[in-house]
């Protein structure tokens, strides 16, 4: 098989949303039982992620297996589990331990994309085979190139499926300056399709499928991109907003000066090495020697998994209460008081509140009619659960704003929530809505009005004056606030370190609310 010339990566997941659950599902589907060439538990896992949502049901290509192992190869080529040489098993890195257990996911799915480099076994295993020529870290070179000063902050999925993909070798300052230049060209003159056919078609081809093949691959690269929480989706185009460059440019500086990850030859050493989580400096376990699986750890992977999957989309922040438990022991149909115990101890932290808020954060980007309104629901749905606050959606009752938080007998405040692409600029006809909406919440009476503020995914630099402008002329505290402000603020109320009366002090702006405004965890 000819080495690829271009960048690849697993797909049977386009997005990595779901990552958790799918390691969570392989922890308890692989055990402490063979895994390689052992057709059961590849039927098992495949089942596995079937009940849990993440693969459809249906008609098996060849019944043996294979859509586990694909998910299995997602799993491992970024670095959450491995064959081992040592036990003969499919075991979890420290990495996929910690994803499965339930740490902070956000975290450690974009320490591991951003640490995702070729060669690696993924790269050059049967199936693959990437050129070792190609010594890179794609994501390292992706936020080089939409941080440089001649690309405007964007990358198209034409430019990266048509250029980066064949020409991105290497991710360092230089690399990345000659990558930009071919783009700058592509910019300027278009592709040479008849090139890209002669190179790269296959027979049967057109070249719109060549292109599409490419682009597609493109696409992915996006979709693991978002993990990093610093770009921006448009339609088929990525970008950095102002208020994330400072993010992205921190990135770059922290994994940009890494060294690349040694031995890609040799699986045991390299996944070790990979699949080391942030916080963590060595794997130094001794898997020959672990435990066999008690019966209560059997329960606890399946409690753990169930739970991985519920959070997801639940705010299953209150621990293992009763209703919970309940729920649980119907969905494992295992004894009820081993699944509380279970419970209690996958739910010893506040671990399933990031896993919502990855769900959270991608529908700002989800492009479907329901989403604007689930984001909004959502949004009250944390205010309430985290702040301990009143909050109403009432913006489907006329002219209201999406949501009103109030804090009984004391104040009000009222938010609006903006679930779409591109950067959130706070337009003229907004502001007219966000004048009126306060100018009626006043003249209501009830609890004083404290605050406005607009909620969006990322905010452009003239939104922040924008607001402050407003603030001005209506004599009434507001803010615009991105998603990754927005975040932060969620995890430090969870954290107890933000109440309902710093809330409103940071909604009292004016102007726009950024990341380096407020506290650290």
């Amino acid at each position: 098989m000819a080495m690829k010339q271009y960048w690849m990566f697993s797909r049977p997941q386009r997005k990595l949303y779901r990552l958790p659950l799918t390691v969570a599902a392989l922890h308890e589907a692989a055990g402490e039982e063979q895994w390689q060439g052992d057709r059961d538990r590849h039927i098992a896992f495949e089942e596995l992620l079937e009940r849990e949502g993440i693969k459809r049901v249906g008609a098996r290509r060849d019944g043996g297996g294979s859509g586990g192992r694909t998910h299995a190869a997602l799993v491992r080529s970024l670095g959450f589990a491995f064959d081992s040489s040592e036990t003969g098993k499919l075991e979890l890195t420290l990495a996929g331990l910690a994803l499965a257990e339930g740490e902070r996911p956000v975290d450690i799915l974009k320490h591991q994309v951003l640490r995702f480099q070729y060669p690696s076994p993924y790269s050059l295993s049967r199936g693959v085979q990437i050129d070792p020529r190609f010594k890179v870290r794609p994501f390292v070179l992706l936020l080089r190139l939409l941080l440089h000063p001649s690309l405007d902050r964007f990358l198209t999925q034409d430019e990266v499926g048509l250029i980066v993909l064949f020409s991105g070798t290497g991710d360092s300052p230089a690399d990345a300056d000659r990558v930009a230049k071919q783009i700058i060209d592509y910019r300027a003159s278009g592709m040479d399709e008849a090139a890209l056919f002669a190179n790269h078609g296959k027979p049967g081809d057109t070249v719109k499928l060549v292109r599409d093949r490419f682009t597609s691959i493109a696409n992915t690269a996006f979709n693991w991109l978002e993990l990093t929480g610093v770009i921006e989706r448009g339609k088929q185009t990525v970008s950095l907003a102002d208020s994330t460059v400072v993010e992205a440019q921190r990135l770059l500086d922290q994994y940009g000066e890494l060294a690349p990850i040694p031995n890609p030859d040799n699986v045991d050493r390299f996944q070790r090495a990979y699949g080391i989580p942030p916080g963590k400096r060595k794997d130094t376990r001794a898997l020959s020697a672990a435990p066999t699986v008690t019966r209560a750890e059997f329960v606890r992977r399946r409690v753990n998994t169930i739970l991985t999957g519920w959070s997801s989309r639940e705010l299953l922040i209150d621990g293992a209460t009763p209703e919970l438990v309940d729920r649980l022991a119907e969905a494992t149909q295992l004894d009820r008081t081993e699944v509380a115990i279970a419970a209690a101890a996958v739910l010893g932290s506040d671990r399933t509140l990031d896993s919502y808020l990855n769900h959270y954060q991608s529908l700002v980007y989800i492009n479907t009619p329901s989403a604007a309104r689930e984001f909004e629901q959502a949004t009250a749905e944390i205010i309430r659960r985290v702040f301990q606050l009143d909050a109403k959606c009432v913006g489907q009752t006329g002219r209201h704003p999406d949501v009103v938080v109030t804090k009984p007998t004391a104040w009000r405040g009222i938010i609006d929530t903006k679930a779409y692409g591109g950067e959130y600029s706070l337009p003229s006809s907004h502001e007219r809505a966000m004048r009126e909406y306060v100018e009626t919440y006043i003249a209501m009476g009830g609890e004083a009005l404290r605050f406005w503020a607009f909620i969006a995914g990322a905010v452009s630099r003239g939104a922040g004056t924008k607001a402050r402008t407003l603030s001005e002329q209506i004599g009434m505290p507001g803010v615009v606030v991105g998603m990754l402000a927005w975040l932060q603020i969620i995890r430090l109320g969870q954290a107890k370190k933000v109440d309902d009366e710093q809330l409103v002090e940071l909604f009292s702006g004016p102007g726009e609310l950024t990341l380096a405004s407020l506290p650290t965890l």
